[in-house]
């Protein structure tokens, strides 16, 4: 692959953003070759846990603008964003972003759609979008609405404006700021404890978090509670807690 990284190791698939000298910035190759790796990870038993990164300074610096100007950008985002998506969108894994750097644009929108974030406290947050004549995209303002109160969201989107990781921490944007000197170490301490859980409590508690409603939400604990109590890993607990 030329734009991207595909690393496994204990558990944890890490998908790694590979143009440094352009700050990441997405590209039609990047995203079909990002589309790819996700199926790849979602379709390997060995991995439990799924980590987006960019490699060098930034986590995304957006989308890339040497795109041609008369392109139908309804199509653009159609047949080359959305596949990516809909892929992290349902993926059963958890996803992990570890974001550092910049992250702006649509970079921004595909961080958001991971399940948790843990952000290096340098990083800038950019919602750039406005500045150049776009609407968000990418599934961002669905994210944003579902991660901070929408008028806020709103208000951001409208504004055009950089914060900073504390400001974005506030916003309900960041799972855990970590210093920048420990931002790596602990993104695979976190990845790896993770994966090192049982995948099918893991990937069952993610689905209760997703549920559409209280209903669904009620059917998805019978299915995963069931599938859990299945698992050697349950027995063993409860064996082990029994004989203590």
């Amino acid at each position: 692959m030329e734009t991207i990284q595909l690393e496994q190791r204990n558990g944890v698939g890490w998908l790694k953003w590979d143009r440094p000298e352009k700050l990441n910035a997405l590209n039609e190759t990047l995203l079909r070759e990002a589309r790819e790796a996700m199926e790849q990870l979602v379709a390997d038993e060995a991995v439990h846990v799924i980590v987006l990164v960019g490699q060098g300074r930034a986590f995304s610096s957006g989308q890339d603008l040497t795109i041609e100007s008369d392109a139908d950008y309804g199509v653009y985002l159609e047949e080359v964003y959305h596949p990516l998506v809909r892929a992290l969108a349902d993926c059963p894994k958890p996803i992990i972003a570890g974001i550092h750097g910049v992250v702006a644009g649509a970079g921004l929108s595909l961080a958001l759609a991971a399940d948790v974030r843990l952000v290096a406290r340098s990083t800038k947050f950019s919602s750039a979008f406005i500045k150049i004549g776009l609407v968000a995209d990418a599934g961002g303002p669905y994210h944003l609405r579902r991660l901070m109160r929408p008028d806020l969201a709103l208000a951001w989107m409208w504004s055009g404006s950089t914060i900073d990781a504390k400001q974005a921490e506030t916003f309900g944007l960041v799972t855990e700021l970590v210093e920048d000197e420990a931002y790596l170490e602990r993104l695979t301490t976190y990845a790896e404890t993770l994966a090192a859980k049982s995948p099918t409590a893991v990937q069952g508690m993610k689905a209760l978090f997703r549920a559409d409603s209280f209903e669904d939400g009620l059917e998805q604990e019978i299915i995963w509670q069931r599938k859990c109590g299945q698992t050697d890993v349950h027995r063993q607990a409860m064996q082990a807690f029994l004989n203590r």
